[in-house]
């Protein structure tokens, strides 16, 4: 009996340890023979684009849109610019003709960038962290326009928005529209939209009397991350699972309009005391001090004074940040990011205190033009993007333009312009008929 059961303890200690020789197997083979995927760095994306800007013309460039409304702009009188031929006496019909074909471009527009984007994220292993649009959601803050931004983008997009106002959106609408509601319904849905969205906005209501008036800039800062998904590491064996945590952030500074834009006005009851977002922005750069995570700052519009002042605010906060950067051996990432014109679709690396500062035309809807950002811990770029119709391009949904790395040292200023094939043949012909037309004068110089 005692025998039995010294056979039996030895068979079950053989047993174990066969078992125990197997598991080390299993992960040392799962180990040597890569029996699990490449890790894959994790990435922060952002899309940005401006002026879905319900209802607006078309660009020029923006051939599929004009080849859409070619028949009705002949049948009104229009040229490609929506504008009346010379000669032709405009009347009320045409006039309803042009907005009719000013409405056809402006959805067919929308519904291209909608589409493209949406394939674009199907595509993706992981989705981006939000769709930034910046300003002129409508082209007048008609309510009518309001509600067709919503159907077409905001009650059913796939992944976060963060939204901020154009010109058009109210700047251009006050004293131009009955009782100033125009401007009031987009202002007083976006002070919505931020509450509901649980974001601090530098907005402050408050009842005086009968009255309600509302003052500040409605800028916010948002953190926007990486998804934790994209750390999972799996290991194919039935013995391991490892996972590694870890987010990508960035702090994203949404301003609205202009950088030095201000107004007061009143709509009925209620009073709106819109201010600068300067004194934010300022604010808002000396808390966030020597950060290492990327500052992305948000407009629509940044020409002419607006980009000027933007830049001597960022060569200051440089200025006071710098040492600290340098001795943590780490490089300034911040950048300015905006639309409002809507044919331009670029990049200027401007050097500022010895580095990159990316200043961004991110495309708009009327072009059908937007931008990818992808950060990962040691890059970061933006890639251009033209959104196409299916049916025009044999089901090309999407034309990937040029990529551009972001920040680091520099010692002068670049420029990128994201170009479409398109863009590029005209462009060469452009050139090539230029550059004969420059040797045939030069050939008649020599002659006579």
């Amino acid at each position: 009996m005692w025998l039995t059961f010294l056979l039996l303890l030895t068979t079950i200690n053989y047993a174990f340890a066969e078992t125990n020789v197997t598991i080390t197997e299993d992960i040392q083979n799962g180990l040597d023979n890569s029996t699990f995927p490449t890790i894959r760095e994790d990435t922060l994306t952002l899309l940005l684009m401006g002026d879905t800007q319900f209802h607006f013309p078309c660009e020029e460039d923006n051939v599929q849109c004009k080849l859409v409304s070619k028949r009705p702009r002949s049948r009104f009188f229009l040229n490609s610019r929506l504008e009346f031929i010379d000669g032709v006496e405009v009347n009320e019909t045409l006039r309803q003709g042009r907005d009719s074909c000013t409405k056809i471009e402006s959805r067919f527009a929308n519904r291209v960038q909608r589409q493209a984007l949406d394939a674009l994220i199907s595509s993706m292993d992981y989705k981006p962290a939000a769709l930034v649009i910046n300003g002129d959601l409508t082209d007048f803050g008609h309510l009518h326009q309001l509600h067709e931004f919503r159907q077409v983008w905001y009650n059913n997009f796939p992944i976060p928005f963060i939204l901020g106002l154009g010109n058009h959106d109210y700047q251009n609408n006050i004293n131009d529209c009955a009782l100033n509601f125009c401007a009031h319904t987009m202002l007083s849905w976006y002070t919505d939209y931020v509450k509901n969205m649980s974001l601090v906005a530098d907005i402050q209501r408050k009842t005086v009397k009968f009255d309600v008036e509302f003052t500040g800039s409605l800028a916010y800062t948002e953190t926007v991350c990486s998804s934790s998904s994209n750390f999972l590491l799996y290991f194919y064996s039935s013995t391991l699972q490892m996972c590694i945590p870890g987010k990508l952030c960035a702090f994203v500074i949404q301003l609205n309009n202009a950088i030095d834009y201000n107004v007061e006005f009143s709509s009925l009851f209620v009073k709106w005391n819109i201010s600068s977002p300067m004194k934010y922005l300022h604010n808002e750069l000396n808390l966030l001090g020597s950060t290492s995570l990327p500052i992305l700052l948000n407009m629509h519009q940044c020409e002419s004074m607006h980009i000027h002042k933007i830049k001597m605010m960022l060569r200051r906060w440089m200025l006071t940040v710098k040492k600290s950067f340098e001795s943590n051996h780490r490089v300034p990432r911040i950048g300015a990011f905006y639309a409002h014109m809507h044919q331009r679709h670029e990049v200027t690396l401007e050097c500022i205190e010895g580095y990159k500062v990316p200043f961004v035309y991110i495309g708009s809807v009327p072009n059908n033009r937007f931008t990818k950002f992808d950060m990962t811990a040691s890059t970061a770029t933006i890639t251009g993007y033209k959104a196409r119709d299916s049916l025009m391009y044999n089901g090309e949904i999407l034309e990937q333009l040029e990529t551009v790395d972001l920040w680091g040292p520099c010692v002068r200023t670049e420029h990128f312009r994201f170009e479409d094939h398109v863009t590029r043949k005209r462009r060469d012909f452009i050139r090539r008929n230029r550059n004969q037309a420059d040797f045939s004068s030069d050939a008649s110089a020599l002659f006579f």
